[in-house]
């Protein structure tokens, strides 16, 4: 039996865990980071669809307000780039066929200004949503009672209005929006600025740059800084703990001391971990009620972006399926094209079952349809279901239904003896991004700093 001693142990070797112990051991501390899975990163997976063309089946983009990311990546010494995004969108909404983006926005576009008072609300309503006590928002009783889906079927919108509403939203949660609390919506909004900032892909938006040699190099990075310091292949399956120690257990014997542990994995699966002594059951109750969303993300390459000679960007909207969304996802340099494929919520869980060749057929039979015949010949293709994944089993992020904040939020991210917690899901910026992640790691590792002062 291998035992190993450290100041903190970090579960898990995602941005958060990496982060975290990079700043504990800046502070002069000793950090063992502890990673289930053979690799870094988390919920970040880039991997070759072909030689010199990476993929991101995870996390892939930045946005302009993602301070700490701009900053890490400089440190780092990853270069970025812009998403592009010249040319039309095509829109296939509410029985409305095919259209391209100006044809959309005639036919639609007083529904168009519904929506757009609809995001005016929502950021009112989110601005009083404390984002590290979203519970004490002055109507959070009333907001965490309903689903998001309910309060956006009564706002009057028209069909196109409140599909399009239905396709941004799981876009960003990744799940149909009747299983999140209204709240839970409003803390999202709030932690990430306005409507704007999330919906966005051009200026001002959650998905405006790129990192070149794709986002693995972020966690390939940090993970190098920490190599002397990081375990992978151990999952961890026991913390035992007391006010001022914890000894974690992994599978295969191993096993590390320290005086504090920073779980900077996802809710629900921090919340299979045992600990001795149980925690509290309110956190519990809360890591029970708070799933990983569903997400999938399909490549489609071709030996060239021909859909730009026909003035379109790459972009997609879809109510017909299977994918809801999709992006131009090319490399500057490169001749291939690429288009990247979004399924998301009830998409991915249903699509997730098929066989890969049945689901690919019938993305090819939508990219067909927006953007011609050359999309039915891709040179290659590959697509990934983050719930089938045994150490992430979800994504992008955890989500709470109705009461749960309310109800079991004090949980989320207050320290528990020796433990603290640290996984985007704790943010309260950039909530369920890398930023959230950077900034979640950052808080779990200095809050500990100061304890051990």
């Amino acid at each position: 039996m291998a035992r190993h001693e450290a100041d903190v142990i970090v579960v898990g070797a995602g941005i958060s865990g990496l982060i975290a112990a990079r700043t504990l051991l800046d502070a002069g501390l000793t950090p063992l980071i502890l990673e289930a899975d053979e690799r870094v990163g988390g919920r970040i997976l880039t991997e070759e669809a072909l030689p010199g063309l990476p993929v991101e089946l995870g996390a892939q983009w930045i946005g302009d307000t993602h301070h700490r990311m701009f900053a890490l990546a400089s440190e780092l010494g990853v270069e970025t780039y812009p998403q592009y995004d010249e040319g039309e969108t095509s829109y296939e909404l509410a029985g409305s066929g095919v259209l391209r983006e100006s044809e959309f926005h005639n036919r639609f576009g007083g529904e168009l200004a519904e929506l757009e008072k609809v995001f005016r609300l929502l950021d009112e309503l989110a601005a009083d949503v404390p984002p590290d006590a979203p519970w004490l928002a002055p109507l959070a009783a009333e907001w965490d009672s309903v689903t998001a889906g309910a309060w956006y079927d009564n706002q009057g919108l028209s069909p196109v209005a409140r599909t399009l509403l239905e396709i941004c939203t799981v876009g960003i949660l990744a799940v149909p929006t009747v299983e999140v609390s209204f709240l839970h919506l409003l803390f999202t909004i709030q932690t990430c600025g306005v409507t704007a900032e999330l919906f966005a892909e051009s200026e001002g938006g959650a998905q405006t740059t790129r990192f070149v040699g794709g986002t693995g190099e972020i966690p390939k990075r940090l993970a190098a800084l920490v190599t002397d310091h990081l375990v992978l292949d151990s999952p961890v399956q026991l913390i035992e703990h007391s006010a001022d120690s914890v000894t974690v257990h992994c599978r295969g014997g191993l096993v590390a001391a320290g005086r504090r542990a920073i779980v900077a994995i996802s809710p629900t699966l921090a919340g299979r971990i045992m600990y001795d002594p149980p925690l509290p059951g309110s956190r519990d109750q809360l890591t029970q009620r708070m799933p990983n969303g569903s997400a999938m993300k399909a490549f489609f390459v071709y030996d060239e972006p021909f859909w730009r000679a026909d003035g379109l960007n790459g972009q997609l909207i879809s109510d017909v399926g299977p994918a809801r969304m999709s992006n131009d996802t090319c490399l500057p340099g490169d001749d291939h094209g690429v288009i990247l494929l979004f399924l998301e919520g009830e998409q991915a869980r249903r699509y997730g079952r098929l066989p890969v060749d049945d689901r690919r057929a019938a993305m090819t039979e939508e990219l067909v349809r927006h953007f011609g015949d050359k999309a039915a010949r891709p040179e290659f293709y590959v697509d990934g279901e983050w719930s089938e994944r045994q150490w992430t089993r979800g994504c992008y992020n955890a989500n709470m239904g109705p009461l749960v904040w309310t109800t079991y939020g004090h949980a989320l991210a207050a320290p528990i003896g020796a433990i603290h917690w640290a996984s985007t899901d704790t943010a309260t910026f950039w909530s369920a991004y890398m930023e959230g992640a950077v900034e979640a790691g950052e808080r779990a590792a200095h809050a500990v700093i100061d304890e051990l002062r």
